[in-house]
């Protein structure tokens, strides 16, 4: 039996771009390292799809939400995220590029999940600060949906609250109002019983 081969070297962009495919794993670089977590499930997965559908039906057609795409923080040292949710201006989504620099990202999104709660919470808290994104929320789907938000002030970021169920927020600079309920599967009723 073969073990896994791991870089023994921080990682370059040419060398994150001739990774094989990762599809049952959430993969990103942080400072050249590699990685590698668990695909997060089916819970998430909704709830990242129905972010990003209420987001894209309130935001204007100047800009784009977008769901698991790369996002270059840094190349050197290399830093590559893969965040749940963006937003950016069409501009961008027309050019095409094979990463969205992270200078134009107005809006991440974070859905955490078991073992991605610190990450989410300093890791990633730290670096869209540091690379100047001005908008951050933190989505906790542990019983009713919250998200927490934060914008960027004077280098750092401002708590501007937690919210859940149907909330008025500010996205990108727009008002917009989301229903927190609906990222979570509607619960399933018991079946009645039948009758005898």
């Amino acid at each position: 039996m073969s073990s896994p081969s791991y870089p023994d070297h921080l990682l370059t962009l040419d060398e994150w771009v001739a990774l094989p495919d990762h599809e049952n794993h959430h993969v990103e670089v942080c400072e050249g390292v590699l990685v590698v977590a668990p695909a997060p499930g089916a819970a998430h997965d909704h709830a990242e799809m129905v972010l990003a559908m209420q987001l894209d039906r309130e935001l204007p057609d100047d800009l784009c939400v977008l769901g698991g795409v790369e996002v270059l923080v840094s190349e050197n040292p290399l830093t590559v995220r893969v965040p749940d949710v963006i937003v950016v201006d069409r501009a961008l989504v027309d050019a095409d590029p094979d990463r969205a620099p992270i200078a134009e990202v107005r809006l991440v999104v974070e859905i955490t999940v078991p073992g991605t709660a610190r990450t989410d919470r300093v890791t990633k808290f730290s670096e869209y600060a540091e690379a100047g994104v001005p908008q951050y929320w933190i989505v906790d789907l542990d019983g009713p949906p919250v998200v927490a938000v934060f914008t960027l002030d004077d280098g750092w970021y401002r708590y501007d609250g937690e919210h859940t169920g149907t909330t008025a927020l500010k996205a990108a600079g727009h008002d917009i109002t989301l229903e927190l309920p609906g990222l979570a599967p509607a619960p399933v009723k018991p079946a009645e019983p039948s009758p005898r």
